[in-house]
């Protein structure tokens, strides 16, 4: 497995969720309050398995792992 892009910032990412009305939604750095989205991965038996986290502010506002995210989408680089 690969780690993630260092240096890359996430800019959103597109999740399946059985719990939205359509299955799936996303989230959105300057959206409703979110303020940056980074990829981590947990220790113990699921230290394999990437995750994604969101945060808003310095608390953060949802977890999810690679079998719930459709996409994840890039900030282009900064000139």
């Amino acid at each position: 497995m690969s780690e993630h892009l260092k240096g890359v910032e996430i800019d959103y990412i597109v999740i399946f969720t059985p719990f939205e009305g359509d299955g799936g939604c996303y989230h959105q750095v300057g959206d409703q309050g979110i303020t940056r989205i980074e990829a981590f991965t947990k220790s113990g038996m699921h230290a394999d398995i990437p995750y994604v986290r969101v945060w808003k502010g310095d608390h953060p506002f949802a977890e999810f792992c690679q079998h719930q995210i459709v996409g994840v989408y890039f900030k282009p680089p900064q000139p």
